[in-house]
């Protein structure tokens, strides 16, 4: 990440209808690895290096957490696009589609530890989540209830043993 400007986003700097996307990270053998505190985004075109607080520093506000029910609200709707098409950028990236199974867990523990490291795909939606929260305001209970919605998302395509439902429905709802 040398010769990159520091970059703190800032509701001046991201306005909302801008391509904003973090750039993944690869070890020395190639495979996507674990994303730290400072990540690589894109905004737009162009590179910048962000360091991001910790998941449980950015939570703000008191609002609700949203219903279960139905669509999300038009207000959450940006912060869940974000973390799908992360999803969708990381499997494209890594080469294989991730299974329901693994990212009913995945999405679990980012509501029960949202910040735990555990899985490289895990880390890359932990980053693009702090990332959104450093521009909008979210509420503890309304990113636990993001996340609760993700999980009842996968399982609800998920078929055992093993399936990749969620993200193929994923692919054929969202361009990324």
């Amino acid at each position: 990440m040398t010769n990159l400007e520091v970059f703190t986003p800032g509701p001046a700097d991201i306005p909302s209808s801008v391509d904003l996307r973090l750039d993944f990270a690869r070890d020395a053998q190639g495979k996507l690895a674990l994303l730290g505190d400072d990540v690589v985004v894109r905004v737009n075109d162009e590179q910048k290096r962000v360091t991001l607080p910790r998941v449980q520093a950015l939570f703000r506000g008191d609002a609700k957490a949203p219903s279960l029910e139905g669509e999300p609200s038009a207000r959450l709707m940006p912060f869940f696009y974000l973390l799908e098409a992360t999803v969708l950028r990381f499997c494209d990236e890594d080469g294989r589609d991730e299974t329901d199974q693994e990212m009913e867990r995945i999405y679990s523990e980012l509501r029960r530890r949202p910040d735990g490291k555990d899985s490289a795909l895990r880390s890359h939606l932990r980053a693009a989540a702090r990332l959104y929260m450093m521009e909008h305001e979210v509420s503890l209970a309304e990113y636990e209830g993001v996340m609760r919605r993700l999980v009842k998302s996968a399982r609800t395509f998920s078929m055992p043993p093993l399936s990749r439902n969620y993200v193929e429905t994923l692919r054929s709802t969202i361009e990324t």
